[in-house]
C-alpha cells in the first residue's frame, strides 16, 4: 500500500503527513517533529487516518500481520508441547511445583534423610 503523502492523526504528535514508507516501517513528519512507526501496528493503537477512520486496506493488512504473529506462537507452543512430552527441558520453562503439597515431596520430615 502506497501510503506517501497520506494525512494522519497520532494520539500524542496530532496531525502529521506520510513522508515515506519501506514496507515495515513509515516516517511520518509531524508539527516540529519527523518520527518513524512500524506498519501497520502503529494504526493498532496510535494513527488514524486525519478523519479518524482506519482505511480498510489498513485493516487488512493489520489481519494479515496478526495472523502471521499467530501462526508463530501456535508453532513455538505446539514445538514446547512435544519437548515437554519428551522430557525435553526448555531453559525458562522448568516445571515449578505449584502447591506446597507437591512441593513437599522432595523435602525431608522430621531430620530423615533422603
Amino acid at each position: 500500500m502506497n501510503l506517501d503523502n497520506l494525512e494522519v492523526r497520532h494520539k500524542a504528535f496530532g496531525l502529521g503527513t506520510v513522508v515515506s514508507t519501506d514496507g515495515k516501517y513509515m516516517t511520518i513528519q509531524f508539527e516540529g517533529a519527523v518520527k518513524s512507526f512500524v506498519y501497520p501496528d502503529s494504526f493498532e493503537k496510535y494513527l488514524t487516518l486525519a478523519d479518524g477512520t482506519v482505511s480498510e486496506e489498513i485493516l487488512s493488512d493489520i489481519a494479515k500481520v496478526s495472523a502471521i504473529k499467530q501462526s508463530i506462537i501456535d508453532k513455538k507452543l505446539a514445538e514446547n508441547l512435544h519437548s515437554m512430552k519428551h522430557g525435553i527441558v526448555i531453559p525458562g520453562k522448568e516445571v515449578i511445583p505449584d502447591t506446597e503439597e507437591e512441593d513437599s515431596q522432595y523435602k525431608s520430615t522430621d531430620n530423615e534423610e533422603i
